[in-house]
């Protein structure tokens, strides 16, 4: 068994600590997300205090944010937010809540519903999903208020593996591999190194991978 989002291993349920903390974390942040979204809805006007101050075009107004205007709307992160705590809800037959209110309120309460919930999300087997529309949210989100952040972002390290390096008793190490890719890899438990040519050797000996392995060295010496 695996995380759904990550790929590491579990022992059971669909998110490991890391991305359950992560899917908290872009849940907790979607409120004031969608709060900011406001100053762009007003064509014209790019960006809060933050992001340089309001600056109102001396030419003719920026059409309104299309996206901005989807993402506030009732159908967006509130209602992908109360879609997902309608579910949950459902799936342990529990009352879903009323959607009545100011679209800020329904926002605030649906995030802090899921939140109350992330326990069970990080066990459920929609879990993955839940997760990866809340990530994809935030970007959303990003890409409006913060034009050129993904350029600005330091890229996420690939996982490459585990490493398989053996010690002198016969016990693999196992720790997490992380790939800049086109460099060498060296694993922070053991030290050992893993240089690019030898990664595609790596991915052979992953855990369930072996039997595949000394089938394929088998018919190779054949």
């Amino acid at each position: 068994m695996s995380c759904t989002l990550c790929r590491s291993p579990l022992q059971h349920g669909s998110l490991c600590p890391t991305c359950t903390i992560d899917t908290l974390e872009y849940i907790g942040r979607l409120p004031g997300l969608w709060a900011e979204l406001e100053d762009w809805l007003i064509p014209g006007i790019r960006g809060g205090a933050q992001y340089g101050g309001r600056v109102r075009m001396a030419e003719a107004p920026l059409p309104l944010d299309e996206e901005a205007l989807t993402l506030r709307a009732a159908g967006g992160i509130a209602g992908v937010l109360e879609d997902w705590h309608d579910a949950i809800c459902d799936a342990r037959a529990l009352a879903a809540p009323a959607r009545t209110g100011a679209l800020a309120h329904r926002v605030r309460a649906a995030s802090r519903g899921l939140a109350e919930q992330i326990h069970f999300i990080a066990l459920w087997e929609q879990g993955g999903q839940l997760g990866r529309e809340v990530r994809q949210l935030v970007a959303r989100v990003r890409r409006v208020v913060e034009p050129g952040y993904e350029e600005d972002e330091p890229k996420q390290p690939t996982f490459l593996g585990y490493c398989v390096a053996v010690d002198a008793s016969g016990v693999v190490c196992g720790a997490k591999l992380f790939a800049d890719m086109g460099q060498a890899v060296q694993c922070e438990w053991c030290l050992c190194s893993y240089p690019p040519d030898r990664w595609l050797a790596l991915r052979q000996f992953q855990p369930g991978n072996e039997a595949a392995a000394a089938g394929e060295q088998s018919a190779a010496a054949a």
